[in-house]
């Protein structure tokens, strides 16, 4: 049984490792800030990557990750501040677990994420050069857009939400995806922490120099033809239109550099992931 600490063990991506660790009878230790409601079987421990006493944020850190074999960060940070979790944070956690001895970390990235001017992306990127540089060895596992990604899209509440209430599901146009279901990329980051090759995807050296392997799902689609397979799936009347996504980001998209349809490796299609839902 392998010991496997997961940073940021209560987010999206987080919590679908500690699922899949947990299920294949790892012993897990889950870190954020809060303590969640909910964590399968998991140790939970509350240690704040961003505070103050940097000391004390170590101290704290080495002795979760004293005994674990390998360390997962999946932590998150939208905002401009949290988003110091992907710099500051992770020169904490690598410190950290090279002072407990760990024997290797695996840190969630995306896909193509150094050929974006995106600030979320820079800040992302300059994570893997972080713990590249670190003192443990370091295997990067980049994934493209979640399912749930779209949402931001599609869904009432989402950040194009006035559109909804004009009847309208709106879509980036001239964008296609590749999305992943969450729980394939868990799979490919605890088969890194096990030391073996992500969902199958050997490794290279990537742009940080760090091992990188890169997965995506199972298919590449065009978003204006998920915005109908929502609604379908939602029972939306909505009108699908397209919308500009402007910025690094819209431009970062609409090239198609975030597509990796050699690395099709994720099992649930789109329309399989709405069926669940």
């Amino acid at each position: 049984m392998t010991t496997i600490a997961v940073v940021g063990g209560t987010g999206q991506a987080g919590r679908a490792v500690v699922h899949e660790a947990a299920g294949r009878g790892h012993d897990v230790r889950v870190v954020s800030r809060r303590r969640p409601e909910h964590l399968d079987g998991a140790a939970h421990h509350a240690v704040d990557l961003l505070a103050d006493d940097a000391g004390q944020v170590g101290d704290a850190l080495a002795a979760v990750f004293d005994g674990a074999d390998a360390v997962v960060d999946a932590s998150n940070g939208m905002s401009p501040q949290a988003q110091a979790v992907f710099t500051t944070g992770a020169r904490r956690v690598a410190e950290a677990a090279g002072r407990a001895g760990v024997g290797r970390v695996v840190v969630l990235s995306i896909a193509a994420v150094d050929e974006s001017a995106y600030a979320y992306y820079r800040a992302h990127a300059e994570q893997e050069r972080v713990y590249a540089a670190g003192p443990v060895p370091a295997t990067v596992v980049r994934a493209t857009q979640f399912h749930e990604f779209l949402g931001i899209f599609f869904g009432p509440d989402s950040r194009l939400g006035a559109w909804s209430r004009l009847g309208v599901l709106p879509y980036p146009r001239g964008c296609r995806f590749q999305t992943i279901d969450v729980r394939d990329v868990a799979r490919a980051l605890v088969d890194a922490a096990e030391g073996a090759d992500p969902l199958g995807v050997a490794p290279a050296p990537g742009p940080s120099g760090a091992p990188t392997a890169t997965v995506g799902g199972p298919e590449v689609r065009d978003a204006r033809s998920m915005a109908r397979a929502w609604g379908r799936a939602h029972r939306s009347r909505r009108l699908a239109v397209g919308v500009p996504l402007p910025g690094p980001l819209g431009e970062f998209f609409r090239a198609g550099r975030h597509l990796v349809p050699g690395g099709a490796v994720g099992a649930t299609t789109y329309d399989q992931w709405l069926a669940g839902r």
